[in-house]
């Protein structure tokens, strides 16, 4: 397996692969530091996905300078290796090992008739109703992460107890024009729908009541990549997405004409 890889799918990395080429949008970034007997340090838990799945690129060190203007939803390629960590296969960066920005495409644009569970796709359609339920929960400062309520206290599985932030999420109904689809969305792609920060969110419903927020809301068309799941509770498959973006029409032409 030492000999040089061509670019994989996430579903094919083996720990013991070295020298591949990994192609996939961020969807979560998550620093730390740490201290052990042996001194004190920086990790970085990027988890990366594509359609065939996700995994995490661990960096240590300096190599966390290498995701510097980088953030959640970003294109990356990744060049390292694959090593088995504590949760299963992890990329590692080699020393000669990068992350770097790309522009292109992850997810293949595919009908709302079309979508199976487990898939990762991209798909363009409009936002035909929100529901408006509670869009608040309480998330940890310092790394984003959703926080556990424990008595009086919020606690968060890496930083402990912790006074917590707030992110919004959201969820509603998509259609276009082949079937429709219900969806879930979280932080700035929840905020893009609505028109509001979190900031502004809270304040509005405060003085105006949780309601009022949804009356700031974009409805429209968008393109949303995201993956689809099966909601146990009802039964039903759901989009969730993690990535929302304005309709280009030049691009939807260079899409139309690559067909």
């Amino acid at each position: 397996m030492d000999e040089l890889m061509k670019r994989l799918n996430i579903q094919n990395l083996i720990p013991g692969m070295q020298n591949v080429d990994v192609l996939g949008r961020i969807t979560r970034i998550n620093e730390r530091e740490f201290t052990t007997e042996r001194g004190s340090g920086k990790v970085a838990n990027v988890t990366i996905s594509d359609e065939s799945g996700s995994i995490r690129v661990v960096l240590w060190g300096n190599e966390i300078e290498k995701i510097s203007g980088l953030s959640e939803g970003d294109v990356v390629l990744v060049s390292g290796f694959v090593k088995e960590g504590m949760y299963g296969p992890e990329l590692r960066l080699s020393s000669r090992g990068k992350i770097e920005k790309s522009d292109e495409r992850i997810s293949q644009r595919i009908n709302i008739s079309e979508l199976r569970e487990g898939q990762r796709k991209e798909i363009r359609a409009s936002v035909l109703q929100l529901f408006e339920s509670n869009p608040f929960y309480e998330v940890c400062p310092s790394c984003g992460f959703s926080v556990k309520e424990e008595g009086d206290s919020y606690v968060c599985s890496t930083h402990g107890k912790v006074e917590p932030a707030y992110a919004l999420h959201i969820s509603g109904i998509i259609d276009d024009g082949t079937d429709n689809i219900r969806f879930v969305m979280f932080k700035e792609q929840a905020e893009k729908i609505l028109g509001l920060s979190v900031n502004a969110a809270k304040d509005i419903a405060l003085r105006k009541g949780t309601p009022a927020i949804f009356q700031h809301a974009k409805l429209g068309e968008y393109i949303f990549e995201g993956q689809v799941r099966r909601n146990k509770f009802f039964d039903r498959l759901e989009f969730i997405v993690n990535k929302v973006g304005d309709v280009n029409i030049k691009e939807e032409i260079a899409l139309l004409t690559e067909k």
